[in-house]
């Protein structure tokens, strides 16, 4: 019993899982159907079912070509890894000598490179073959298809009808019994060939047929036309007299014998017109059902897409723009043009299928936020950020974010820029704006800046902040002595010189012409300061020679001391300023502190 129950249990598990599956393929159908643009007369939908690794994929073939396999960039990707990279190929085939078009399918690329595993359809293996109604291409061991020819205008359009979902799967070998999907008005499945029998048909089909705006022929099997609607007789006047000499209905007996299938379309020129043919070869009928629609507008509109698509196509790889597509899944590339190669220096191989992170210079935490928020707000940004390139070192790039639909999923679009160059420029501004250019030491406008940051993060430390002024005593009478090149040397020797006296993180800045101001930082006892101090006295005093001159210099040395001689850097400047005339008054070359006016 448990048994019983067990399998039981199972079977309507399966049961359930082909309903699922049955409408799901049919909701999907049926959209597609609904969505289809009001000026696409197709009749008949040519229609893959894909199944890859348990997931079903619906394929409309409506291209020229069909590139299969697991290549990231196939028209009908299998991820299924015992296919081959390009495994088949189909192709909307054209027969010049009878004017007919055909869905076929061949193993392996269009250059020849056949698949590992072979194209195998219906259990026999072939090198090509054309694709009839109800085929079941097998590809690896979890990747298949079956080809479908659907009618949609037919009121059933449930064409699973076809296909014992209580038994088997849609796409189980030897689970499909071969049939064309017909409408149901007009078509009459069983008939014989008794007259009043195919008279009965005619009339069923003229209650349809006289309707339609759209031309519709029948012929039987020795060429003679049984039937035409009133919209063939204004469109092809000339049918009556010219037969089966017509364009409409050239070569279609001598085709018939080479159809695999009961159903063909082919397009037709007339008058200046391209018209597509529905054939229909009803074989228990004993005629021949020409469907017709004027495609004209159509492959105009098509033409101007392929050559819009072939313009941006070609506008997209000659801007000098990088452009990424990467999955919104998991952030793999998929995409990118030949501008990404020469930015980064790495080849389309190598970028192909990596992770964008792997490519950001650093782990971009805000970055991998901002891509989440993308999914769900779809607001695109814009970002400032460096990317690993192959031979130097990091690019700085200016990156713009969108998510958009590709190839029937989201993918997130990224545009960017080198702005190496830019930051470049920016720095060396931002450089100008805080430097001196004569000494490189830091402008006063950044010394009040630092200043001002260190006196707010210092007010709960237990030690002292000074601010000391600098001048170089008699520096006019060594300009004119010497001249101005040798002054301008003499600035430059001197500020490396009390550079070097100072600690790392202690500030120097040149406050204009021979003056100078200093910050240090960490001042534990007053005693510390007079230390720094006589250091730099001593290291002026050491001559300077350039190009054979000696010059013997000093220094005027003001110092004020936080909190004790003020609390804002105004006021300790103010205080280091009078403590440095202190020191002038007093004889230079030496120091004044602030307050007790101690030298």
């Amino acid at each position: 019993m448990e048994k019983i129950s067990s399998s039981s249990a199972q079977n309507s598990e399966e049961w359930q899982k082909r309903e699922t599956l049955k409408k799901e393929i049919k909701q999907k159908i049926n959209n597609y159907i609904n969505n289809l643009d009001d000026s696409s007369h197709n009749q008949y939908l040519y229609l893959l079912i894909v199944e890859d690794s348990q997931e079903h994929h619906l394929c409309y073939l409506e291209n020229s070509i069909y590139e299969i396999g697991r290549r990231h960039d196939a028209d009908i990707i299998l991820r299924d890894l015992s296919v081959s990279r390009t495994h088949a190929t189909i192709v909307k085939e054209y027969n010049q000598e009878e004017n007919l078009f055909f869905y076929k399918i061949i193993d392996g690329s269009l250059s020849g490179n056949k698949s590992k595993n072979g194209l195998v359809i219906n259990n026999k293996k072939f090198g090509s073959k054309y694709l009839e109604h109800g085929d079941l291409i097998i590809f690896g061991d979890h990747a298949k298809a079956r080809f479908f020819v659907i009618d949609k205008n037919s009121q059933n359009q449930d064409f699973f009808n076809i296909v014992n979902f209580e038994k088997t799967n849609i796409l189980d070998e030897d689970s499909y019994a071969k049939k064309t999907l017909n409408n149901n008005n007009y078509i009459v499945k069983e008939i014989d060939s008794q007259s009043e029998n195919i008279r009965d048909y005619i009339a069923k089909l003229g209650s349809f047929a006289e309707l339609s705006p759209y031309p519709i022929i029948e012929i039987n099997l020795q060429g003679k036309i049984t039937y035409y609607n009133p919209a063939t007789g204004l469109l092809f006047p000339d049918l009556k007299d010219e037969k089966m000499n017509h364009p409409v209905l050239i070569n279609l007996l001598k085709a018939e014998h080479k159809i695999h299938g009961n159903l063909f379309v082919r397009e037709v020129f007339y008058q200046d017109k391209i018209f597509e043919q529905y054939i229909h070869y009803l074989p228990e009928l004993k005629v021949i059902r020409i469907y017709i629609f004027d495609f004209t507008k159509r492959k105009r509109i098509e033409a101007k897409l392929k050559d819009s698509e072939a313009k941006y196509r070609a506008v997209v790889e000659q801007i000098s723009e990088g452009i990424f597509l990467f999955n919104a899944e998991n952030n793999k590339i998929i995409e990118a043009n030949e501008s990404v190669t020469r930015i980064l220096g790495f080849s389309l191989e190598e970028l192909i299928g990596e992770n964008i992170e792997t490519f950001l210079n650093n782990k971009n935490f805000d970055f991998c936020h901002k891509l989440r928020l993308l999914k769900q707000t779809k607001a695109s940004f814009r970002e400032e950020l460096r990317l690993k390139a192959k031979n130097r070192e990091s690019v700085y790039v200016e990156l713009s974010i969108s998510i958009i639909n590709y190839q029937n999923q989201l993918v997130f679009c990224s545009v960017f820029r080198d702005i190496g160059q830019r930051k470049l420029l920016e720095e060396q501004l931002k450089f100008q704006a805080y430097h001196d250019s004569l000494t490189g030491l830091y402008k006063r406008n950044y010394f009040r800046e630092y200043a001002a940051k260190k006196i707010n993060t210092f007010h709960r430390k237990k030690y002292y902040l000074a601010v000391a002024f600098f001048d170089i005593d008699y520096f006019k009478e060594i300009n004119d002595s010497y001249g101005h090149d040798v002054g301008d040397m003499l600035l430059q020797n001197l500020t490396e010189r009390i550079k070097y006296c100072l600690k790392k993180r202690d500030c120097l800045a040149r406050w204009g012409g021979d003056e100078f101001v200093a910050l240090f930082g960490n001042i534990k006892e007053i005693q510390d300061l007079i230390v720094i101090v006589e250091r730099i006295l001593q290291s002026v005093r050491r001559p300077f020679v350039f190009d054979g001159v000696t010059i013997n210099a000093s220094t005027s040395i003001g110092v004020a001391v936080y909190p004790l001689h003020g609390d804002s850097v105004d006021c300790l400047l103010k205080k280091a300023d009078e403590a440095l005339y202190e020191t002038k008054r007093n004889g230079r070359d030496g120091y004044t502190i602030a307050g007790s006016m101690m030298n």
